[in-house]
């Protein structure tokens, strides 16, 4: 919890009722971008989209699969944050409310405890978010080809079981 205060208390987090409303906006956002992820996939296999697009041959898509999966797993997460009364302007700090509130199972009030005792998020599943951000950093910034067709492909799963798990708490 002392993390999330300081984050509290640089405005990288804010408190704010009126953003739950706003959950199910998100988790659709989250599903545009597994749409997203899901073309530019299918786009490094697909010679006809290729010469359409004219799409140069040695153009690898890979890099940006792997950020548009971290995406829709962070806008999903964001879709969480929101539903217990949260606005994050920190990937870090999004982390920190999923571990504290849907981890540790941390009470805030009554509202917050139905939520948690009905979306409980293991671990791992946290770990998954924090494992395709980090990827998500190598593809972005490295100019090495350290993204390969196989994260990509990993990130794609990673991302599909964490925006349905999300939407499965937000649908409760």
């Amino acid at each position: 919890m002392r993390k999330i205060n300081w984050y509290l208390k640089k405005k990288q987090l804010i408190m704010d009722n009126e953003v739950k409303e706003l959950a199910p906006r998100y988790l659709e956002k989250a599903r545009n971008n597994l749409v997203t992820m899901n073309i530019l996939l299918d786009l490094n296999d697909n010679k006809k989209a290729r010469e359409l697009l004219k799409t140069p041959k040695d153009y690898d898509s890979n890099e940006w699969v792997v950020v548009t999966g971290y995406y829709a797993m962070y806008t999903a997460a964001i879709s969480l944050l929101a539903k217990i009364g949260y606005r994050s302007k920190n990937h870090t700090a999004t982390l920190c409310v999923l571990e504290e509130f849907f981890v540790k199972k941390k009470i805030l009030d009554e509202d917050i405890l139905l939520l948690l005792k009905s979306a409980m998020f293991h671990k791992e599943e946290i770990e998954k978010l924090s494992d395709a951000r980090h990827k998500r950093e190598i593809a972005q910034y490295s100019i090495t080809k350290q993204t390969t067709k196989s994260i990509a492909e990993k990130i794609k799963k990673d991302a599909y079981d964490f925006v349905n798990k999300c939407e499965e708490i937000i649908k409760k």
